[in-house]
Protein backbone atom coordinates (compact mmCIF):
# COMPACT_ATOMS: atom_id res chain seq x y z
CA UNK A 1 0.00 0.00 0.00
CA UNK A 2 2.64 2.41 1.35
CA UNK A 3 4.25 2.31 -2.31
CA UNK A 4 0.94 2.87 -4.31
CA UNK A 5 0.45 5.62 -2.23
CA UNK A 6 3.77 7.00 -3.17
CA UNK A 7 4.11 6.94 -6.78
CA UNK A 8 0.09 7.48 -7.11
CA UNK A 9 0.16 11.30 -8.66
CA UNK A 10 4.15 11.63 -10.14
CA UNK A 11 2.96 11.93 -13.80
CA UNK A 12 6.11 13.78 -14.85
CA UNK A 13 7.85 12.02 -17.57
CA UNK A 14 11.88 11.48 -17.82
CA UNK A 15 12.34 11.74 -20.99
CA UNK A 16 11.12 15.37 -21.02
CA UNK A 17 13.90 16.50 -18.71
CA UNK A 18 16.48 15.48 -21.83
CA UNK A 19 15.10 17.64 -23.88
CA UNK A 20 15.39 20.40 -22.05
CA UNK A 21 18.77 21.74 -21.35
CA UNK A 22 18.67 25.05 -23.12
CA UNK A 23 16.10 26.26 -20.50
CA UNK A 24 17.68 24.77 -17.17
CA UNK A 25 17.97 27.74 -14.53
CA UNK A 26 20.01 27.96 -11.37
CA UNK A 27 18.09 29.41 -8.54
CA UNK A 28 19.82 32.93 -7.70
CA UNK A 29 19.61 32.55 -4.28
CA UNK A 30 20.99 36.24 -3.43
CA UNK A 31 18.12 37.44 -5.27
CA UNK A 32 15.52 35.56 -4.37
CA UNK A 33 16.56 36.40 -0.67
CA UNK A 34 16.41 39.86 -1.39
CA UNK A 35 12.47 39.88 -3.26
CA UNK A 36 11.08 38.09 -1.08
CA UNK A 37 12.37 40.18 1.87
CA UNK A 38 10.82 43.41 -0.29
CA UNK A 39 7.09 43.90 0.80
CA UNK A 40 6.50 46.07 -2.52
CA UNK A 41 7.90 43.09 -4.22
CA UNK A 42 5.10 40.95 -5.93
CA UNK A 43 7.07 37.93 -4.16
CA UNK A 44 7.03 39.30 -0.82
CA UNK A 45 7.54 35.85 0.92
CA UNK A 46 4.33 36.12 3.65
CA UNK A 47 2.33 36.88 1.03
CA UNK A 48 2.99 34.56 -2.06
CA UNK A 49 3.46 31.96 0.99
CA UNK A 50 -0.31 32.14 1.43
CA UNK A 51 -1.33 32.05 -1.59
CA UNK A 52 0.23 28.68 -1.97
CA UNK A 53 -0.98 27.32 1.51
CA UNK A 54 -4.62 28.43 -0.23
CA UNK A 55 -3.73 26.12 -3.06
CA UNK A 56 -3.77 28.84 -5.31
CA UNK A 57 -3.50 27.31 -9.02
CA UNK A 58 -2.68 30.44 -11.02
CA UNK A 59 0.67 30.11 -9.22
CA UNK A 60 3.54 29.52 -11.70
CA UNK A 61 6.69 27.84 -12.15
CA UNK A 62 8.45 31.35 -11.34
CA UNK A 63 6.20 31.30 -8.51
CA UNK A 64 6.89 27.64 -7.03
CA UNK A 65 10.73 28.73 -7.70
CA UNK A 66 10.46 31.41 -5.35
CA UNK A 67 8.61 29.33 -2.94
CA UNK A 68 10.54 26.36 -3.07
CA UNK A 69 13.86 28.21 -2.89
CA UNK A 70 13.01 31.05 -0.64
CA UNK A 71 11.59 28.80 2.23
CA UNK A 72 15.55 28.30 2.75
CA UNK A 73 15.55 32.03 4.58
CA UNK A 74 12.79 31.33 6.19
CA UNK A 75 12.96 30.91 10.49
CA UNK A 76 11.02 27.59 10.23
CA UNK A 77 12.71 26.17 7.86
CA UNK A 78 14.55 22.82 8.71
CA UNK A 79 15.98 20.41 6.30
CA UNK A 80 16.12 17.59 8.59
CA UNK A 81 13.56 17.78 11.23
CA UNK A 82 10.83 15.36 11.50
CA UNK A 83 7.25 15.82 13.01
CA UNK A 84 5.59 14.33 15.94
CA UNK A 85 2.62 13.76 13.54
CA UNK A 86 5.00 10.84 11.39
CA UNK A 87 5.04 7.89 13.28
CA UNK A 88 1.59 8.23 14.00
CA UNK A 89 0.55 8.48 9.91
CA UNK A 90 3.09 5.62 9.45
CA UNK A 91 1.61 3.29 11.50
CA UNK A 92 -1.61 3.75 9.44
CA UNK A 93 0.15 3.56 6.19
CA UNK A 94 2.04 -0.32 6.92
CA UNK A 95 -1.68 -1.34 7.13
CA UNK A 96 -2.38 -4.34 4.41
CA UNK A 97 -5.64 -2.34 3.85
CA UNK A 98 -6.87 1.66 4.46
CA UNK A 99 -11.09 1.93 5.49
CA UNK A 100 -12.58 5.36 4.95
CA UNK A 101 -11.72 6.07 8.30
CA UNK A 102 -7.82 5.91 7.96
CA UNK A 103 -7.83 7.73 4.94
CA UNK A 104 -9.62 10.33 7.05
CA UNK A 105 -7.01 10.34 10.08
CA UNK A 106 -4.12 9.85 6.92
CA UNK A 107 -5.14 13.30 5.86
CA UNK A 108 -5.36 14.86 9.60
CA UNK A 109 -1.58 14.05 10.38
CA UNK A 110 -0.57 15.22 6.86
CA UNK A 111 -2.35 18.69 7.06
CA UNK A 112 -0.12 18.71 10.59
CA UNK A 113 3.09 17.36 9.05
CA UNK A 114 2.47 19.86 5.48
CA UNK A 115 2.11 23.00 8.28
CA UNK A 116 5.50 21.98 9.63
CA UNK A 117 7.09 20.85 6.39
CA UNK A 118 4.86 22.81 3.58
CA UNK A 119 7.04 21.36 0.51
CA UNK A 120 7.50 18.08 1.19
CA UNK A 121 6.62 15.93 -2.45
CA UNK A 122 6.33 12.43 0.01
CA UNK A 123 3.37 14.05 2.74
CA UNK A 124 2.21 15.92 -0.57
CA UNK A 125 1.28 12.98 -2.74
CA UNK A 126 0.02 10.91 0.18
CA UNK A 127 -2.15 13.75 0.75
CA UNK A 128 -3.59 13.77 -2.68
CA UNK A 129 -3.97 10.16 -2.97
CA UNK A 130 -5.98 10.25 0.41
CA UNK A 131 -8.44 13.14 -0.93
CA UNK A 132 -9.02 10.88 -3.87
CA UNK A 133 -9.66 8.52 -1.96
CA UNK A 134 -12.65 9.59 0.05
CA UNK A 135 -14.07 11.33 -3.34
CA UNK A 136 -12.45 15.15 -2.56
CA UNK A 137 -11.72 15.37 -6.45
CA UNK A 138 -10.89 19.10 -5.41
CA UNK A 139 -8.61 18.77 -3.08
CA UNK A 140 -6.99 16.22 -4.68
CA UNK A 141 -6.16 18.13 -7.93
CA UNK A 142 -5.49 21.35 -5.87
CA UNK A 143 -3.06 19.04 -4.08
CA UNK A 144 -1.58 17.39 -6.84
CA UNK A 145 -1.36 20.44 -8.43
CA UNK A 146 1.20 21.58 -6.05
CA UNK A 147 3.14 18.23 -6.03
CA UNK A 148 3.83 18.40 -9.76
CA UNK A 149 5.02 22.03 -9.97
CA UNK A 150 7.32 21.50 -6.78
CA UNK A 151 8.93 18.80 -9.25
CA UNK A 152 8.68 20.95 -12.01
CA UNK A 153 10.88 23.76 -10.01
CA UNK A 154 13.26 21.24 -9.26
CA UNK A 155 13.64 20.22 -12.76
CA UNK A 156 13.85 22.84 -13.92
CA UNK A 157 17.27 23.75 -12.28
CA UNK A 158 19.17 21.10 -14.31
CA UNK A 159 19.10 17.41 -15.69
CA UNK A 160 21.12 15.78 -12.76
CA UNK A 161 23.36 13.89 -14.94
CA UNK A 162 26.55 16.06 -14.11
CA UNK A 163 27.48 18.69 -11.17
CA UNK A 164 27.54 21.59 -12.94
CA UNK A 165 23.97 20.54 -13.67
CA UNK A 166 22.80 19.10 -10.81
CA UNK A 167 19.07 19.70 -9.32
CA UNK A 168 18.95 21.72 -6.37
CA UNK A 169 16.62 20.62 -3.61
CA UNK A 170 16.25 22.34 -0.13
CA UNK A 171 15.69 18.91 1.43
CA UNK A 172 17.10 15.15 1.28
CA UNK A 173 14.74 13.37 1.32
CA UNK A 174 13.23 15.55 -2.15
CA UNK A 175 16.20 13.50 -3.61
CA UNK A 176 15.02 10.03 -3.33
CA UNK A 177 10.97 11.67 -4.05
CA UNK A 178 12.45 12.86 -7.24
CA UNK A 179 13.90 9.05 -8.17
CA UNK A 180 11.18 7.67 -7.71
CA UNK A 181 8.86 10.41 -9.79
CA UNK A 182 11.15 10.03 -12.74
CA UNK A 183 10.98 6.36 -12.17
CA UNK A 184 13.98 5.14 -11.22
CA UNK A 185 15.06 3.53 -8.34
CA UNK A 186 17.95 4.17 -5.25
CA UNK A 187 20.93 2.04 -5.62
CA UNK A 188 22.18 1.41 -2.33
CA UNK A 189 25.27 4.22 -2.74
CA UNK A 190 24.89 7.71 -1.91
CA UNK A 191 27.90 10.42 -1.48
CA UNK A 192 28.62 13.88 -0.98
CA UNK A 193 31.27 15.29 -3.42
CA UNK A 194 33.92 17.81 -3.03
CA UNK A 195 31.63 20.58 -4.79
CA UNK A 196 28.77 20.03 -2.08
CA UNK A 197 26.36 17.90 -4.62
CA UNK A 198 24.69 14.55 -3.16
CA UNK A 199 25.35 11.57 -5.61
CA UNK A 200 22.68 8.77 -5.91
CA UNK A 201 23.47 5.88 -7.37
CA UNK A 202 20.32 4.39 -9.49
CA UNK A 203 19.64 0.73 -10.80
CA UNK A 204 20.06 -0.59 -14.05
CA UNK A 205 17.82 1.51 -16.32
CA UNK A 206 16.53 1.66 -19.88
CA UNK A 207 18.84 4.75 -19.90
CA UNK A 208 21.62 3.56 -18.91
CA UNK A 209 21.97 6.37 -16.29
CA UNK A 210 24.14 5.01 -13.42
CA UNK A 211 23.65 8.00 -11.13
CA UNK A 212 21.81 11.73 -10.49
CA UNK A 213 23.42 15.17 -8.33
CA UNK A 214 21.80 17.28 -6.18
CA UNK A 215 23.18 20.25 -5.18
CA UNK A 216 22.56 20.83 -1.70
CA UNK A 217 25.39 23.79 -0.76
CA UNK A 218 22.73 26.01 0.58
CA UNK A 219 20.89 22.99 2.30
CA UNK A 220 23.78 22.97 4.44
CA UNK A 221 24.97 26.42 4.44
CA UNK A 222 21.38 27.30 5.92
CA UNK A 223 22.12 24.48 8.41
CA UNK A 224 25.31 25.99 9.41
CA UNK A 225 23.20 29.00 10.33
CA UNK A 226 21.22 27.63 12.23
CA UNK A 227 23.87 25.97 14.63
CA UNK A 228 25.69 29.62 14.91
Amino acid sequence: MKATVTLFFLTIIFTITLCQENNFKKPDYTEIEKIISDKDSEYYYPEIFVRYKNSDTTLSLQDYRILYYGYLFNESYSAYGQSDYTNSLNLILRQDNLDHNDFKNIIRFEEHILDEFPFNLRDLNTLAYSYFQLGDTLAAFQTDYKLNMLIETILSTGDGKKEKTAWHVISVGDEYDLLGALGFQFGSSQSLTKKGCDYLEVTENDYGIKGFYFDVNMLFQSQKKLFK
